[in-house]
C-alpha cells in the first residue's frame, strides 16, 4: 500500500492492540479493562484487502454494478461499520454491507507513494437522505499518454473479474488468487476486447454484443412521423398526436400513437392510396375497420358510433378479486364525508394506488365514474379503510355497469360545441376551494381549445362556444367588465373569461339546475338522478345480442 495510509494503518493497529492480552494487566485486554467485558473479534479482517462495498445509488439499472471493489482500512470507531478507500474515485467510504477478499489485496500504481495525498471525503453509505458534493479531485499521481491510434480489437479473450454476491464466492472464485486489473489508457481497455461480453459455463450460454442499438418506440413514432411529413401531413397544432392533409371531401386525418395509426377521411379511394404509400415505407398489417384500440373496444353502426371498455373492465375486477362482488348500480352515496380520515385504520397505498390508476383509464369511456375516483384520488397518499370503502363501491357500480359506454350519433353538417360548468360550493372538506366563477373559467379554457382544434381539422370556422351555467350571479359576473370588491378574492387569470364574452367567442347561457349535465361530474346524486344525467351524456348499455 502507499504510504499515504500510514495515518490508517496506524488507527488499526491501535485498535487491535487495544484488543490484545497484555501483561501490564494479567493478561486482560485494555478492551476488557475499560469495557468490563471481552472484545468481539469475529468482526476483524486482513488490512489492505479487497472490500465489496453495496452500491447504494438509488435508481440502478438492471446490468448496475451491485457492488463497488474498495480497499479495506479497518473498523469505524463507534459504529457496527467498516471503512474503506475507493481507488477509482479517490475517497473513502463507510459501510455496513461489505463482502471481504481477504487473500487478495490491491495492484497499486507505480510511484504513487511519491505524491501528496490529495484530500478525499468519507461517504456514510448506510445514511443515503444526506447528498454530499465534493470538489475536483486532482488526477492520478501516474500520467498516462494517449496513443497515437487505436489498436484493431483482436480476437483474444479479454477476462475481467465478475463481482462476488457472496463471501464464498469471493474467496473460491478464480480471481480469488490475482489483484484487480488495471489499465493504462482507454485504448488498452478496447485493444484486447472483442464481440463476447459473458459466458455462463453452467448454462452454456454466451452473451454477445449487437453492433446496432435495439429501435425503441421513440425511434419507431419519429420515423413513422417524418413519413407523413413526407407524404404531405402537417401536424395539428392543438393537439400533436394528430397529422391532417387536404381540404373538405378530400381530407385525410391520422392519429398516431407510437406505432399504431387510426386513419380516417371521407373518401375511401385516398384512404386506400395512403395505406399502400405507407406500406411501401413500413412493414404494416392493415387491421380494416377500426374494432379496438387501446383497450377501448369500438363498434360502428350506420347513423352512430360505440365505445365501451366492457374487456378491461372485467380484467380489473378480476385484478382485484372483485369479479363475483354484489353488482349495483349506485355510483357513490350523495353526501358522502370523504375527508382524509387522519385517525382512520390504514390500508396498502400501493395496492390502492393501482386500483386508481385503472379505474382513471375507464374515464373515457364511464364520464359518469369522474367525480367518484376523482374524490377517491385524492387521498392515495395515506389511504384508510374509509377511502377503500368507497373505491369497492365503484368496483361494484362497474360490475352492475359492466356494458356501458358512450353512443356518438351522427349530428348537423355544422359543428358547434356546447359545454356545462358547475362546481360543488365548498365540497371539499379539507380545503374548501370549489366557486362557481372559477369553474366557469376553467370550462372556457376547455372549450376554447375544442373550438380551435375541430377548427384546424374540418378547415371551416367554427361557431362561438355556447357555455351554460346553473348560477346567475356567476354569469352577471362574466358579462360585467367593471370589476368590483365582490370579486377580490378572485384570483386575476381567472378574469380572462370576461374578454371572450365580451368579443363573442363564449355565449354564456343560464340553466336549471335540473338540466345541468355537470351535476354527475360534480357531485354524488342519487340513483334516479344518476340514471337521467348518464342518459343526458351519452352513456348507454351497449351489451351484445345474444343470438
Amino acid at each position: 500500500m502507499p504510504a499515504r495510509f500510514w495515518g490508517e494503518a496506524v488507527r488499526h493497529a491501535v485498535y487491535l492492540l487495544n484488543r490484545l492480552p497484555t501483561k501490564a494487566l494479567g493478561e486482560r485486554t485494555p478492551f476488557e479493562a475499560w469495557m468490563g467485558r471481552k472484545p468481539h473479534l469475529a468482526h476483524l479482517k486482513v488490512f489492505g484487502c479487497i472490500a465489496y462495498a453495496k452500491n447504494t445509488t438509488p435508481h440502478l439499472k438492471k446490468l448496475d454494478d451491485r457492488s463497488s471493489p474498495m480497499v479495506y482500512l479497518g473498523v469505524e470507531e463507534g459504529c457496527k461499520a467498516h471503512r474503506l478507500f475507493d481507488p477509482r474515485h479517490n475517497k473513502l467510504q463507510v459501510s455496513r454491507d461489505v463482502i471481504f477478499q481477504e487473500n487478495s489485496e490491491w495492484t497499486w500504481n507505480a510511484g504513487a507513494d511519491k505524491e501528496d495525498l490529495p484530500e478525499f471525503v468519507v461517504v456514510n453509505a448506510f445514511n443515503t437522505d444526506e447528498v454530499i458534493v465534493t470538489a475536483d479531485i486532482e488526477a492520478a499521481a501516474e500520467d498516462v499518454t494517449p496513443s497515437s491510434s487505436l489498436a484493431t480489437p483482436s480476437s483474444t479473450r479479454a477476462s475481467s473479474p465478475s463481482t462476488p454476491s457472496s463471501s464464498t464466492q469471493a474467496t473460491t472464485s478464480p480471481e480469488s488468487h490475482e489483484g484487480p486489473v488495471r489499465y493504462r489508457s482507454i485504448a488498452d481497455i478496447y485493444a484486447n476486447t472483442e464481440e463476447i461480453i459473458g459466458i455462463d459455463e453452467e448454462e452454456n450460454e454466451v452473451m454477445l454484443m449487437m453492433s446496432e442499438e435495439p429501435t425503441c418506440y421513440q425511434e419507431a413514432a419519429t420515423e413513422a412521423c417524418w413519413s407523413l411529413k413526407e407524404l404531405g401531413f402537417k401536424k395539428c397544432n392543438q393537439e400533436h398526436a394528430v397529422y391532417t392533409r387536404g381540404k373538405r371531401e378530400a381530407s385525410i386525418l391520422v392519429g398516431v400513437y407510437v406505432d399504431d395509426l387510426i386513419v380516417t377521411g371521407r373518401s375511401t379511394e385516398r384512404i386506400n392510396k395512403f395505406k399502400q404509400q405507407m406500406m411501401t415505407e413500413f412493414e404494416m398489417s392493415d387491421l380494416g375497420l377500426l374494432s379496438y384500440y387501446l383497450g377501448i373496444e369500438v363498434e360502428q353502426q350506420k347513423s352512430r358510433i360505440l365505445l365501451r371498455q366492457s374487456a378491461y373492465a372485467k380484467k380489473i375486477l378480476s385484478q382485484f378479486q372483485m369479479a363475483d362482488c354484489n353488482a349495483t348500480k349506485q355510483l357513490m352515496e350523495p353526501k358522502t364525508p370523504l375527508h382524509k380520515d387522519l385517525e382512520g385504520t390504514p390500508i396498502d397505498a400501493t395496492e390502492y394506488r393501482r386500483i386508481i390508476g385503472c379505474l382513471r383509464y375507464l374515464l373515457h369511456t364511464w364520464p359518469d365514474l369522474s367525480y367518484s375516483v376523482g374524490m377517491a384520488s385524492r387521498y392515495m397518499e395515506k389511504p384508510t379503510s374509509m377511502h377503500h370503502k368507497v373505491v369497492k363501491q365503484i368496483l361494484r357500480y362497474l360490475k352492475g355497469t359492466i356494458y356501458f359506454g358512450l353512443a356518438y350519433t351522427k349530428g348537423p353538417q355544422e359543428i358547434s360545441i356546447f359545454g356545462y360548468s358547475d362546481s360543488d360550493l365548498a365540497g371539499d372538506l379539507d380545503g374548501r376551494k370549489s366557486t362557481k366563477f372559477m369553474a366557469a373559467t376553467t370550462a372556457a379554457c376547455h372549450a376554447l381549445w375544442l373550438r380551435s382544434l375541430t377548427s384546424e381539422l374540418t378547415g371551416e370556422k367554427s361557431k362561438p362556444v355556447t357555455l351554460f351555467v346553473d348560477n346567475k350571479s356567476a354569469i352577471a359576473l362574466m358579462k360585467n367588465p367593471v370589476f368590483h370588491g365582490r370579486s377580490k378574492h378572485i384570483d386575476t387569470r381567472f378574469h380572462f373569461i370576461r374578454e371572450y364574452v365580451e368579443n363573442g367567442q363564449i355565449v354564456v347561457e343560464f340553466i336549471n339546475i335540473g338540466d345541468q349535465r355537470a351535476d354527475v361530474l360534480t357531485k354524488a346524486l342519487p340513483g334516479v338522478k344518476l340514471a337521467v344525467m348518464r342518459q343526458l351524456l351519452g352513456v348507454r348499455d351497449l351489451e351484445p345480442c345474444q343470438n
